[in-house]
């Protein structure tokens, strides 16, 4: 293992990523200073983190001295991960320094959330009685629970002199943190290793694998010949959806705040879901906007690559089967959840009654919630876990199917789901033709036997995390209903799950060890199992 090369590479991105700190910077300036908000300062916050990437870019650059610059697959496989990791804890810092999040594993949490867009959050209010701090004691849902969920709030709220409570819960924190818990979904959401690809140009060697490491599918579709201009186009695409729909929200939504608009941008079109609002997308109360962000979730969840084909008028592309698959399994979805919904009760994300569901009410919420499950967004406008259970089976398959490769959504993808289907009807086939030579092919593309294994592997893997996730999330107390649903969340980087881990609640039920492995199970969707587990073979470390 050529280390120096790795700490080269990585004293490098980190000076790049102190220079991303700057914007939240300049966000918490202007609400700290000029606009004086009442949430709390974070100026300081990142200014200590800026000086903290600085100084970890220096220590590995010193350690780096002499290197050739030439890395190959094992290097650029440690790269990928630890880009992740120290990103993590990079982003982390200012949840720390802001003393937004006093616990350095909900800090944690919080940032790998983000920048694996995810989307669960570890954030919600602080409860008081008689001027003491109480927790909240959620009642298990179980026939026969071991033990109720009792667990202290994460966000102190906002008083004004005669101790009355101005801001609670996430609209307490300050500006610049929730402008930064959006920024690194979208920094996450096309991948931070393809960014740090179109900023630098040293990469001869290793840059193609470090692309297509961490774009998601079993087929990586470059959209030009080389390596840092496919990155560029990617980028130059994103920032020009990401601006469309910043000004689409503004237009459409007379009451829509300026960084409100940046915020669900950032979530939505990385398909991560956090939002600077108690009520999610459900505080707007706008048609138009619910539209807007099913739309913008739709075009983060399609294949990237389709885009530049179409650009070029090669509109044929749209008959892939891969995309065909995707628009239907998005019309049934939404379908069966609107039928399954049709006279249910419906729960605010306060906990209030709000009627039944006619048709088309049940159409918009519906619509709205199967799109954000399948695409992995995970944005809410209602208390999904208050919904049938057979709707909640429909949301969590739709988490598992997930969107199109090469998008920024998450799941298994619609890809993978094709090529099994392929895979098994030739074996059938092959039953009673055995002297027929078959292949496996997307539209013209054939699909040679190593990714065809590949994409069995990843099912096996995917089968594999959510049973031993949800057991191990079972033996730290957590019911069934929650232990499934979170592990879904987690793996396919959704935001949302039902029971104890409803939209309407936090994360914060769990314990230390539950959000950590939370952390592991978001990392390993994210980068799609092989790259992580890699590190666990000692071959990997053999020289």
């Amino acid at each position: 293992m050529r280390y120096k090369e790795v700490f080269r590479v990585l004293g490098n991105f980190l000076f790049y990523f102190s220079i991303v700190l700057i914007a939240p910077l300049f966000v918490s300036v202007y609400f700290d200073y000029i606009d004086a908000s009442l949430s709390p300062k974070s100026t300081t916050a990142f200014l200590e983190s800026i000086i903290s990437c600085l100084f970890l870019a220096i220590i590995f650059r010193f350690f780096s001295r002499k290197t050739t610059g030439v890395y190959y697959r094992k290097e650029s496989v440690l790269i990928v991960v630890l880009v992740w990791v120290f990103t993590t804890i990079i982003s982390a810092l200012p949840f720390y320094y802001s003393k937004t999040l006093s616990d350095p594993v909900d800090c944690i949490f919080e940032s790998i959330s983000g920048l694996t867009t995810t989307g669960a959050t570890i954030m919600c209010p602080k409860l008081y009685k008689d001027g003491k701090e109480v927790p909240y004691i959620i009642k298990n849902k179980l026939p026969h629970p071991e033990k109720d969920y009792v667990f202290f709030g994460t966000i102190k709220p906002v008083k004004d002199s005669s101790d009355k409570i101005l801001l609670q819960g996430i609209e307490a924190v300050s500006e610049g943190i929730l402008f930064w818990r959006s920024f690194i979904q979208w920094l996450g959401g096309l991948g931070i290793v393809v960014l740090f690809l179109t900023v630098l140009p040293a990469l001869a060697v290793g840059g193609k694998f470090l692309l297509h490491a961490e774009m998601t599918g079993p087929i990586k579709e470059s959209v030009a010949p080389r390596i840092k201009e496919t990155a560029s186009l990617l980028w130059k695409l994103y920032i020009g959806l990401t601006i469309l729909e910043i000004f689409t929200l503004l237009l459409t939504n007379k009451n829509m705040q300026v960084l409100d608009a940046f915020c669900i941008t950032f979530s939505n079109l990385s398909t991560g879901g956090f939002t600077i609002k108690n009520d999610s997308i459900a505080y707007y109360n706008s048609y138009l906007t619910e539209w807007v962000i099913i739309i913008f979730m739709f075009i983060g969840s399609i294949n990237f690559a389709l885009y530049f084909h179409i650009l070029k008028g090669k509109f044929f592309r749209i008959y892939e089967p891969d995309f065909l698959l995707y628009i239907a399994v998005i019309i049934i979805g939404s379908g069966v959840v609107i039928y399954t919904l049709v006279g249910a009760q419906a729960i605010s994300l306060e906990g209030a009654e709000n009627g039944t569901y006619n048709f088309m009410r049940a159409l918009r919420d519906g619509t709205f919630h199967a799109i954000s499950a399948q695409t992995s967004t995970g944005f809410v406008t209602t208390d999904v876990s208050y919904w049938p259970w057979r709707t909640q089976l429909i949301l969590l398959l739709l988490m598992y199917i997930g969107g199109m490769s090469g998008s920024t959504s998450g799941g298994i993808k619609t890809s993978r789901f094709y090529i099994l289907h392929k895979i098994l009807k030739n074996k059938v086939e092959s039953i009673f033709r055995p002297s027929l030579v078959r292949f496996v092919r997307i539209g013209k593309k054939q699909i040679d036997l190593n990714t065809a294994s590949t994409v069995l592997s990843f099912f096996i893997l995917a089968f594999g995390f959510s049973i031993i996730g949800t057991l191990i999330y079972s033996f730290n107390h957590i019911d069934l209903e929650s232990s499934i649903s979170s592990v879904a969340c987690m793996l396919n980087n959704v935001g949302f799950a039902f029971g104890v881990a409803g939209p309407a609640t936090s994360f914060a039920f769990m314990h230390p060890l539950s959000k950590l492995l939370s952390g592991f199970l978001m990392l390993l969707g994210r980068l799609e199992y092989f790259i992580i587990l890699l590190l666990f073979f000692p071959m990997f470390w053999e020289k």
